[in-house]
């Protein structure tokens, strides 16, 4: 009897011994010391995408007025170190960039644009794939090791169900033509987010109004979504528009200005500008001979503009319309870093917006100032070059600029400049053990 009693008791022993053990918490892991670390990537080489290309190829009709080609036709690499990938170049130097001028054809225009680093995420406002429009994005990886890139899509309706996936090879560059994988949308923006040490996108955006040419034009990556951004260079004169494009990747309400050479301008209508998450929204602007768009938001936005010049038509229709287009896009309002570019023939002025009062100054490789004023804050200035194809030249920090580039018979297209300096990554480090569950 004495050993029953014994023996229950110690099964009842064990088994009060596992639902105590079930029942007590996992020791939890204790709060390790995080050690946070500023680290500098390795230079990469800048790229720029090369030719333009006729989006369905080059047709002879037997009419040199509607064939799709053209035997005018100029194209130029300025830069350091040149060398070829894909279509396109890499340059070795801090800035270099790229001007083709197409007198006819389907693609006739001025088609000018900086090569750039790649990142692994970035966005371009513009482009689209109506009717009579197409869209060319061009990939570039000037890394040594291949890299994956995931194209989002976005367009009036929101984000585009089509994604693509491209992979590029080191060195490599590759094409998609987007009204492929979305049609018949009339504004765009793009993601591109991309594995390693990312890529470089361009987007060809080329148009047609019945046969003649309604612009052809690089779209550039612009700045990161923020809540506070400056588009410059949006002045246009005459017959001439400005439309601003905008997407808030979560929503947001925005208010938008225009600043003119003598302060703000009257935009009647978009001082609470509302913005659906993932839907692309178009504003005109209205028309003066410099002006540049401030945006402030609540949410991360990201924006750029187009200009459209028209241009007379040498024999054809009495009623057809001809033009050209150009791309600005969105820079940052005061992230504290000077940018750097370098001209293309045609460079007619720098047109700068001033967020703070003070003296503004631009100068080339040597230290030599090449242009210079001083502005009042939320005005802007067009101040004229006439230097040679080739100068270097870097703009003062807290300021946002572009250089337009114009040409016979009212072919237009923009430069944007870009930080020279090597952008370091935050990392957060952390140490934590394994925990055994009951131990």
């Amino acid at each position: 009897m004495i050993r029953r009693i014994v023996v229950l008791a110690a099964a009842a022993g064990a088994v009060l011994a596992v639902v105590t053990a079930a029942r007590l918490p996992a020791e939890q892991a204790p709060e390790a010391d995080v050690t946070v670390a500023e680290v500098t990537p390795a230079v990469q080489p800048i790229a720029c995408p090369g030719p333009v290309e006729i989006p369905v190829g080059e047709i002879e009709s037997g009419d040199p007025e509607l064939g799709s080609g053209s035997e005018d036709r100029a194209y130029a690499t300025l830069g350091d170190g040149v060398a070829p990938v894909g279509a396109g170049y890499l340059a070795g130097g801090d800035v270099a960039a790229s001007l083709e001028r197409v007198g006819s054809g389907d693609v006739a225009g001025l088609s000018a644009t900086s090569c750039v680093a790649p990142v692994r995420d970035q966005w371009l406002v513009g482009g689209s794939t109506a009717l009579g429009a197409s869209a060319r994005l061009v990939l570039t990886n000037p890394s040594d090791a291949s890299t994956e890139a995931t194209v989002t899509i976005y367009g009036g309706l929101g984000e585009l169900e089509e994604h693509a996936v491209v992979s590029i090879a080191p060195g490599g560059q590759q094409d998609l033509l987007l009204e492929g994988v979305a049609a018949e949308v009339p504004a765009l923006a793009i993601r591109v987010v991309a594995t390693g040490a990312g890529v470089v996108a361009h987007l060809q955006d080329s148009r047609l109004a019945g046969f003649q040419a309604a612009g052809t034009d690089w779209v550039a990556r612009g700045a990161t979504p923020a809540t506070s951004l400056v588009v410059p260079g949006v002045g246009v004169e005459g017959d001439a528009s400005a439309v601003l494009r905008l997407l808030a990747p979560d929503g947001a309400t925005a208010s938008l200005a225009l600043a003119g050479e003598d302060g703000a301008v009257d935009w009647g209508g978009v001082s609470a500008l509302v913005l659906e998450p993932g839907v692309v929204t178009e504003v005109e602007v209205p028309a003066v001979a410099a002006g540049a768009v401030e945006i402030e938001a609540d949410a991360p936005v990201v924006a750029g503009a187009m200009l459209t010049v028209p241009r007379p038509v040498e024999d054809g229709p009495a009623d057809a319309e001809a033009a050209d287009l150009a791309w600005i896009a969105a820079q940052p309002v005061e992230d504290g870093f000077p940018r750097s570019l370098m001209l293309t023939e045609h460079a007619a002025s720098i047109e700068v917006h001033a967020s703070t009062s003070g003296g503004v100054s631009f100068r080339d490789a040597s230290g030599e100032t090449v242009a210079s004023a001083v502005l009042r804050a939320g005005t802007v200035a067009s101040l004229p070059l006439d230097l040679p194809a080739g100068t270097e030249i870097t703009g003062p920090a807290d300021v946002a600029w572009v250089v337009t580039v114009v040409d016979e018979p009212g072919f237009v297209s923009t430069l944007a400049p870009r930080r020279t300096d090597v952008e370091s990554t935050e990392v957060r480090v952390a140490q934590r053990p394994y925990v055994r569950e009951g131990s």
